[in-house]
Order: structure tokens, then C-alpha cells, then sequence
């Protein structure tokens, strides 16, 4: 894989190594969470629309009758 020197503010370092043994394996174990909870933030929004969806219909079922 290629490679290539780049300048990089020391905090921004020191968080990637809280990722990863380096700099490129923090930078790739970031990507990964933040993917995981965008994943899981979709997920989560579309239970809630299935739950409104659903909950509105049971009041349409069960809602008074004229």
C-alpha cells in the first residue's frame, strides 16, 4: 500500500493512538466507529418510524367510532 508523509498537529496524533497502534490504523478504527454509529443511528430511526407508524394506526383502529 502506498504511503505518505504528512504533517499532523500533535493532539490530532495523540487521538488516533488512542484508536490504533498508529497513526493509520486510528484514522481506519475511527472511520469504522463513526460508520458503526451512523449504522446505528439509522437503525434507531427507522424503529421509531415503525413504531409511530404503528402506534397511529392502533389509534385509528381503536379510536372512537362515529
Amino acid at each position: 500500500m502506498a504511503s505518505r508523509v504528512v504533517r499532523i498537529d500533535e493532539e490530532a496524533l495523540a487521538l488516533a493512538l488512542q484508536y490504533g497502534p498508529n497513526l493509520s490504523q486510528g484514522v481506519k478504527a475511527m472511520h469504522a466507529a463513526i460508520e458503526a454509529a451512523k449504522k446505528k443511528e439509522k437503525q434507531q430511526d427507522l424503529e421509531g418510524l415503525l413504531r409511530r407508524v404503528v402506534r397511529e394506526e392502533l389509534e385509528v383502529l381503536t379510536g372512537p367510532h362515529y
